[in-house]
């Protein structure tokens, strides 16, 4: 059953890349790469610069850029999946774009903006003990996001003129 459920995520993962593919949408076909369903296939570099490269265009691209990994991150049962979308959230935090990371949700109050306190991941033990990580980062990465809108900034980011610099 294990095996099935593995092939069906990988289906998914090559039906909605060749789907973004004939849109020719390079940024969600880097982003559906970057999160695939293969739990032992960590994103890679290319993948998650292509996705941070739609926010040095105009704030509409970044917005669709960030509304696709925001969508994709709500709609999945899978804790590998998850995870490698949170990871692509903390790389727009740290090394996206201001206009990116400007599109990235918040709340007033900061509580469950991600809204993954209930992500679970029923699939087999060792992804039950994954869903555990994935509510574990997504709040600190709620926390990154509210404790940045609250200071003005975001923290454990260069500012844009001295990374220009250096």
């Amino acid at each position: 059953m294990t095996k099935l459920k593995e092939l069906v995520g990988i289906m998914k993962d090559k039906a909605s890349q060749g789907k973004a593919a004939i849109l020719s949408k390079r940024a969600a076909l880097s982003l559906l790469r970057a999160t695939s369903h293969d739990s032992f296939t960590p994103s890679t570099s290319k993948h998650l610069s292509t996705l941070l490269s739609a926010g040095e265009g105009s704030r509409a691209t970044a917005s669709a850029a960030v509304e696709l990994l925001m969508d994709r991150l709500q709609s999945t049962q899978s804790s590998a999946v998850a995870l490698k979308c949170l990871i692509a959230v903390h790389h727009v935090i740290k090394r996206g774009s201001f206009i990116m990371r400007d599109q990235l949700p918040y709340s007033g109050g900061g509580r469950n903006n991600l809204n993954l306190s209930k992500f679970r991941d029923r699939s087999s033990p060792v992804c039950w003990e994954l869903s555990s990580w994935v509510r574990w980062y997504a709040k600190h990465v709620e926390q990154l996001l509210w404790a940045s809108r609250i200071v003005g900034f975001f923290l454990g980011v260069e500012a844009e003129a001295d990374s220009a610099k250096g």
